[in-house]
């Protein structure tokens, strides 16, 4: 039962990264590339229907993490506090940026709130980054490094990166075609930049002294992150030929390679805090029911809005 749980909670985390991992790459870029007020909106309304259904998969890893994982938990909120704090405020900032843009017809407030989503956007890539640092440490058995330090700085440039050129791609599929065109140039120049910083992360992690009591997830850990590093120059190659679905595909496996690397060294950690049969027992009929029902509501989502935007999309924001 708690391997069940370790996968659900992998699962439930991975699908957040991929699926908000758009949006924020989206946010990230709504001011460089949006050089006109209807151009950003054009950009958040690409990513709007599905702003609120996929921050679902991060309250319901949150979930899985407080009823399943009741030690751990209390591990990340407690020796993590530093980090895990900034990144809620910084979390709430982006929502009440998306939310407030549009509460008023002024393009100076527009334009304001557009900075602030962002900055903020960009600001929660790295927060994510520290996260996985912080996370690969404590699971790796490695050095004591501080939250905030230069293995933590690498691996928030590396999220930085990787979020940009996911939330590029993702724009590609969703923007009319004059303006996707023009921001699939922009993507195809930044995804080298993620896989290169995805090897140099990796491989320090592997080598560094990060990873010294967890020998046997090595090569596990330095395969899966090598082999996502490739995704996004594949997904830059199909960008060339057009084909922006089948690169969204690569970048999101880019994004949740990290989380894969924390799993080479950490999954027995994760399983050794589980709750007691009993209570995961209990948990496990409920995550049962709700699973389905979370992944179905995704499909049909991304089924009733899978074309470009065009005059007669909805405006969520």
């Amino acid at each position: 039962m708690d391997l069940f749980f370790v996968l659900v909670l992998g699962l439930l985390f991975g699908g957040y990264l991929v699926l908000d991992g758009f949006d924020i790459g989206s946010g990230m870029l709504v001011r460089p590339l949006g050089r006109t007020e209807w151009e950003r909106r054009v950009m958040i309304t690409a990513f709007g229907p599905f702003f609120l259904a996929n921050e679902v998969w991060l309250v319901a890893t949150g979930g899985v993490l407080f009823g399943a994982f009741p030690l751990l938990e209390r591990e990340v909120l407690g020796e993590m506090r530093p980090l895990v704090w900034p990144l809620l405020v910084v979390w709430l900032v982006r929502d009440v940026a998306v939310w407030s843009r549009s509460r008023s017809p002024g393009v100076r407030w527009r334009g304001w709130w557009d900075t602030i989503l962002a900055v903020a956007s960009t600001v929660f890539a790295a927060g994510w980054g520290v996260l996985i640092a912080n996370l690969l440490v404590q699971f790796g058995g490695g050095a004591d490094l501080p939250v905030y330090g230069w293995f933590s700085l690498l691996w928030a440039v590396t999220m930085v990166a990787v979020f940009a050129g996911h939330g590029a791609v993702f724009l590609t599929t969703r923007l009319p075609q004059v303006l996707a065109a023009a921001v699939a140039v922009t993507a195809r120049r930044m995804l080298p930049a993620g896989a290169g910083l995805l090897v140099v992360a990796t491989v320090v992690t592997v080598v560094a002294g990060v990873l010294p009591q967890r020998a046997g997830a090595l090569v596990p850990a330095a395969l899966v992150g090598l082999v996502a590093a490739a995704a996004p120059l594949a997904a830059r190659v199909l960008l060339g030929k057009g084909r922006s679905g089948g690169a969204l595909a690569l970048t999101a496996g880019a994004v949740v390679a990290p989380l894969l690397v924390v799993a080479a060294t950490g999954s027995g950690s994760v399983r050794a805090a589980a709750a007691d049969t009993a209570s995961l027992s209990a948990l496990g009929g409920v995550t049962a029911a709700v699973l389905p029902v979370v992944l179905i509501g995704q499909v049909w989502m991304w089924w009733v809005f899978r074309h470009r935007v065009d005059d007669r999309s909805v405006v969520f924001f």
